[in-house]
């Protein structure tokens, strides 16, 4: 349950003090934009909203239809009845409009105490899949609740990360912490979670958005109140059949996927209180407080003492009984009771149900290559796209673990792929490399984890532009596939389509589409038909199929890519999106801007309703929708969607992230094209100026904008200035980087020798040549080029002599190269192969490399 305050002026302390009480996590909000943002934001809790009469209108127009917001309370000092009458038939989820604030606080805490009661839900586990790695969400929640009493026995507690995690919470939360560890015995869980209300909510509320730090703080709480649960089961002598209640409102798709799940297995998303008083039940089922969108359900559930994996406790003086959190219940059958107007759910338990999971967590570990659950139970959450409580997780496990423990290597990759996916390259390359440091010293060389690490350091290498390393350690994890896996697999697969990607960047693209290719095939031959595997590989083949000018064959792969996320993901799904995005790509590709713009605003929705806040997904969709309005010449849109998308890559990723660099190019081609010169120099330098703040003088992002900049100058003295104190910079940047500082020169020369300053472009050309003799191969081709270039300064010098030394020996260069290669382009390649890199770029399909996440 959520709390949300509106109001154009700050909530009073004292009803501050009084919401707390009955929500902890309450929000306020004085910004109408923020709160429907928050809002939008929450996924899986109910909402309660608050909202003073002047702003009503302005949020229940944009946010009532919402079907997580319950019911909405007003309050107001002065209206006439007409105004009250109207407003709540145009709006039904509104409570009642209230000008006392006693009343409204009675009212809301009455509001909550039905609801809690409605919020428990069941995850549901089909028995008869083989599931391999092949997991719906309701499949992967129902694992993580059966596994996590395990998974916190095996946690060491750890003083310092409850001390940093308890210091993050409201007085309330604290004070309530203190008071349940007061004369706290194991043998009064039980009797705490029955008696104290608020820490019943709180632990089951932590249960059901599986919130890991307050998991840990809970952890020797949530443990003990297991063990007694299942202590009193075995005690229990009794051997009638019980019948039990529970009464909800239910969403009708959720109804109807339980209707289509008849024999399958469900269980709790928390510990789970039912009633022997049907009629209680049956009350709870019908309240009217969830009217839209909802149904009466009432679960009856029929339990046999005697089996032994259902455990529970009888609560004599409330009637009820407790079940545990991992207890299972099979859906016997769904019915509509028109005697008493609702749908009845008959439960019943049996000992088949743990056997079968038990099969599965051991086809799983083998499928998965997983030593240990504390890994897949953080994979679980990545599978349910809880990537924050994924993190965090990860991270407790890095601080309360011993060094020497058999799945540090693991937690340092896992790690690693999320600071990947922030872009933090160097700091994930550092936890890959210690993962893989571990792994050579505790495994054998062919070991597969080993593969795994040095696929995740290629790629890293691979997001860094170093190509050639990333295709080296790319083949080396290959070569330990092909031992541990001389058949098809999946981990084989993925290695491929890695190599294939790699491919795909060096513009190879007959060579990237033959392993694309032989990853399909192979991930056809060791999944299930329609696995989700299958939708990235069908997009990046898509790409380079795109990229050879394919485009129907690049439409098909992205229509199998999209029908593949249909049969796997009934909502929004990012791999949805994802293929949406590259469809609308494709259309701007073949000129069809209108549906390129349908199709880019359709992945957009999907991408904003999936994240929570700003991601750097919908800030490339901001990006690629900003592209379309540029090639329709709508240079005012596209410069608002490129500002949008910088906007959220600054609050997203890190502050040297390439993409950053990528978006200010794009607003300054946008001023540029607009003729505003001006405005496109003081954008740079202030990014510049920010930069270097940030970053420093010396950093590769400043430097890269400072040269934006000064392309952008129009005096030729203060040009000339600004590029001899960029290229003295490059010079002293420790470590050196020839390249950067070759790609200096590379702009400095034109500049000069386009602006006649023939003698100045002489000595920066000599000055690049040598420095390229340093770094390249004799027979390089950008080496062929640089002394072409020599030689035509020369010879507009005058100084024939020298240009025929140029000459002859870049066109024996060419000639060593034509012979290697059996390709050799004109001599503008290296000037056009930059700006066609460029382009590139901006005209990116996007296609996600995966990580290996599996150890």
């Amino acid at each position: 349950m959520q709390l949300i305050w509106l109001d154009n002026s700050p909530c009073s302390a004292h009803m501050k003090s009084k919401l707390f009480e009955l929500n902890p996590t309450a929000q306020f909000y004085t910004d109408l934009n923020r709160c429907i943002t928050s809002i939008k934001s929450i996924k899986d809790e109910q909402i309660l909203l608050i909202v003073s009469l002047t702003l009503t209108k302005n949020i229940l127009c944009q946010i009532h239809s919402y079907h997580l917001l319950m019911s909405v309370f007003i309050f107001c000092s002065n209206i006439n009845e007409y105004q009250k009458l109207e407003l709540m038939n145009e709006y039904k989820k509104i409570n009642q409009i209230y000008s006392d604030n006693e009343l409204l606080i009675e009212s809301i805490q009455q509001t909550i105490n039905i609801i809690e009661q409605q919020i428990l839900s069941f995850n549901v586990f089909n028995p008869n899949k083989d599931y391999t790695n092949d997991l719906s969400k309701s499949s992967a929640s129902f694992i993580w609740y059966q596994i996590l009493i395990d998974i916190l026995k095996q946690i060491p507690d750890n003083e310092q990360i409850n001390k940093k995690i308890y210091e993050n919470y409201n007085e309330f939360y604290k004070n309530e912490m203190n008071q349940l560890k007061k004369d706290y015995t194991k043998e009064k869980a039980i009797q705490l979670f029955n008696e104290k209300t608020s820490i019943h909510k709180i632990l089951n509320k932590t249960l059901r958005t599986k919130n890991i730090e307050f998991i840990y703080l809970f952890q020797y709480f949530i443990i003990d109140l297991y063990d007694q649960i299942q202590y009193e089961k075995e005690s229990c002598e009794n051997s009638e059949i019980l019948k039990v209640y529970y009464g909800k409102r239910m969403l009708n798709i959720e109804l109807d996927q339980l209707k289509k799940h008849i024999g399958y297995y469900i269980a709790p998303n928390g510990f789970l209180s039912v009633s022997f008083d049907k009629n209680k039940s049956i009350e709870s089922a019908k309240t009217e407080i969830l009217s839209d969108g909802y149904q009466s359900t009432l679960f009856q559930f029929e339990i046999n003492p005697k089996c032994q994996q259902v455990t529970f406790v009888e609560i004599y003086d409330k009637q009820e009984l407790l079940f545990n959190i991992d207890t299972i219940f099979k859906i016997h059958s769904i019915n509509f009771d028109s005697s008493i107007q609702l749908w009845q759910i008959n439960l019943i338990n049996d000992d088949i149900g743990k056997n079968k999971i038990q099969t599965y967590f051991q086809s799983i570990k083998k499928f998965r290559y997983e030593n240990s659950f504390l890994i897949f139970f953080g994979h679980l959450l990545n599978e349910l796209d809880q990537l924050q409580q994924s993190e965090i997780y990860f991270h407790i496990l890095l601080e309360s673990l011993s060094s020497n423990h058999e799945d540090i290597a693991s937690i340092y990759n896992q790690i690693g792929n999320f600071i990947a996916d922030k872009g933090q390259l160097k700091l994930a390359l550092e936890n890959y490399q210690r993962a893989y440091e571990i792994r050579c010293q505790r495994l054998p060389n062919d070991h597969p984890h080993i593969s795994i690490s040095l696929n995740n350091i290629g790629l890293i290498y691979k997001d860094e532009g170093k190509l050639d390393d990333a295709l080296s350690y790319c083949q080396k994890a290959l070569t330990i596939d092909e031992i541990n896996y001389p058949k098809d697999h999946v981990l084989k697969a993925m290695t491929i389509e890695n190599i294939g990607g790699i491919y795909k960047e060096k513009y190879l693209f007959s060579i990237a589409q033959t392993y694309f290719l032989r990853a399909l095939n192979m991930y056809k031959s060791a999944l299930p038909p329609n696995h989700h595997f299958l939708t990235d590989i069908l997009n990046s083949l898509g790409k380079v199929y795109c990229d050879q000018g394919y485009y129907d064959r690049a439409l098909t792969c992205y229509q199998k890519a999209f029908a593949t996320s249909e049969i796997n993901y009934t909502d929004d799904h990012l791999q949805k999106a994802q293929t949406i995005e590259n469809i609308g790509l494709l259309y701007k590709t073949n000129g069809m801007l209108q549906k390129s713009l349908e199709e880019l605003l359709r992945a957009l929705d999907m991408y904003q309703r999936i994240y929570f806040n700003e991601h750097h997904d919908i800030a490339r969709c901001f990006g690629h929708i900003g592209l379309v309005y540029e090639a329709s010449n709508d240079l005012d849109f596209a410069l608002n969607y490129f500002n949008k998308q910088l906007n959220m890559d600054e609050k997203c990723l890190s502050n040297d992230h390439p993409n950053i660099q990528i978006d200010i190019q794009w607003i300054i081609d946008i001023y540029k094209k607009q003729e505003q010169f001006k405005k496109a120099f003081e954008f740079c330098q202030k990014k510049f100026l920010e930069k270097k703040n940030l970053l420093g003088e010396n950093h590769p992002m400043t430097l890269t904008i400072f040269m934006m900049m000064i392309d952008l100058c129009e005096d030729f003295n203060v040009k000339s200035n600004y590029y001899k104190q960029a290229l003295s910079i490059h010079e002293s940047l420790i470590p050196f980087d020839p390249h950067a500082t070759i790609r200096c020169l590379d702009t400095m020369i034109n500049f000069y020798y386009k602006t006649n300053a023939v003698e100045e472009a002489l000595s920066y050309q000599i000055k690049m040549v040598d420095l390229e003799r340093q770094v390249l191969t004799d027979d390089h081709i950008n080496l062929a080029l640089s002394l072409q270039r020599l030689g035509q300064i020369y010879e507009t010098l005058s100084k024939t002599d020298e240009a025929k030394i140029c000459y002859t020996e870049s066109r024996t260069m060419f000639e060593k190269y034509e012979h290697n290669q059996s390709n050799i382009e004109s001599s503008d390649r290296k000037s056009s192969s930059e700006s066609n890199a460029y382009q590139e770029e901006k005209e990116l399909n996007f296609t996600k490399s995966r990580i290996c996440v599996l150890q």
